[in-house]
C-alpha cells in the first residue's frame, strides 16, 4: 500500500498565470511514475470477472435498481458499517 500522499497539488511547484494556477513541474522521478501508471491503466487487459458481468446483464439490472432508489443521506456512515 503506497503511504505517501502522492497526488498532492502540494507535493509540485505550480506555475500561475493571472493569480490562477495553469501548470505543476514535476521531476522526472515523478513523472515516470505517472507515465507508468497511466501506461498500465491504458493497456491493460479487461478482467475476467469484468466480461462476465458485462455479459450476464446484471449490471444493466443493478443500474435500473440503483435509478430507483432514493439517495443516502449519510453515504459515509453507510459505507463505513459495511
Amino acid at each position: 500500500m503506497i503511504t505517501e500522499k502522492f497526488w498532492s497539488k502540494d507535493r509540485f511547484p505550480l506555475v500561475y498565470e493571472n493569480n490562477e494556477p495553469k501548470a505543476v513541474i514535476i521531476d522526472m522521478k515523478t513523472f515516470e511514475k505517472i507515465d507508468l501508471i497511466l501506461n498500465n491503466l491504458m493497456n491493460r487487459e479487461t478482467e475476467s470477472e469484468d466480461r462476465l458481468l458485462s455479459a450476464s446483464g446484471l449490471l444493466e439490472k443493478l443500474k435500473k435498481e440503483v435509478g430507483k432508489s432514493k439517495a443516502s443521506e449519510d453515504w459515509r456512515a453507510e459505507l463505513d458499517e459495511l
